[in-house]
């Protein structure tokens, strides 16, 4: 009889497969170059067996982003709980996910236009998540516990933005990479962050 255990091993190693043949193949034939067929082929399975574990491309991608955010998450969460504010840690944050998109420009700028999708998309997916969510979730929790951030609203409105923030830098990288200012676009998209979440200051009572 074969155990859950192995069986769930198997999957994980065939998942962690595909990935691998994937990214080798994007970054020899290009993303939109490399068929799903390929993959197949290469990763040594039936074409239908990967389109039960990735129905499209773009998420093979979205599932290697995520499992190098989380490898890499718990060391910057540990060291965010040092800095000084969430100013502070969000430009730390940003400047080091930014550093990841010119590393890796053309699956960035395919995984971030699916991201787009699916973060607009009014369905309910429970595999939406991009990896970054323990990151924004610990810097709104530490910015609420500083009082910089408000905590009368809903975290999942404020992680949202932090997304579309990152989105926002990383987009003006691919608009124009050359004249870009990695200082500056992150300090506005930082600054324009914490004034949309800052909190409301308290009214006096005119009695």
């Amino acid at each position: 009889m074969v155990t859950k255990g192995r069986v769930e091993r198997k999957k994980e190693e065939t998942k962690q497969k595909i990935i691998s043949t994937a990214l080798r193949l994007f970054r020899q034939f290009g993303f939109n170059a490399a068929t799903m067929e390929q993959i197949a082929n290469e990763a040594d399975i039936a074409k239908g067996t990967l389109y039960n574990y990735f129905p499209v491309k773009e998420e093979i991608l979205s599932e290697y982003i995520k499992t190098s955010f989380s490898q890499k998450n718990p060391g910057r969460i540990e060291h965010m709980k040092s800095l000084a504010d969430t100013k502070v840690r969000m430009e730390l944050i940003l400047h080091e996910l930014i550093e990841g998109v010119k590393a890796q420009k053309e699956i960035f700028e395919k995984y971030l236009t699916y991201r787009i999708q699916k973060v607009i998309s009014l369905e309910k997916d429970k595999d939406a998540k991009s990896g970054i969510e323990s990151l924004s979730n610990e810097i709104i929790r530490l910015g609420q516990q500083d009082g910089e951030i408000r905590s009368d609203i809903e975290n999942g409105i404020i992680m949202d933005l932090f997304e579309f923030v990152f989105i926002e830098a990383a987009k003006q990288f691919y608009t124009n990479p050359e004249q870009f200012d990695e200082e500056k676009t992150i300090g506005l998209c930082v600054e324009l962050f914490l004034n949309a979440v800052k909190p409301t200051p308290k009214r006096r009572s005119t009695k």
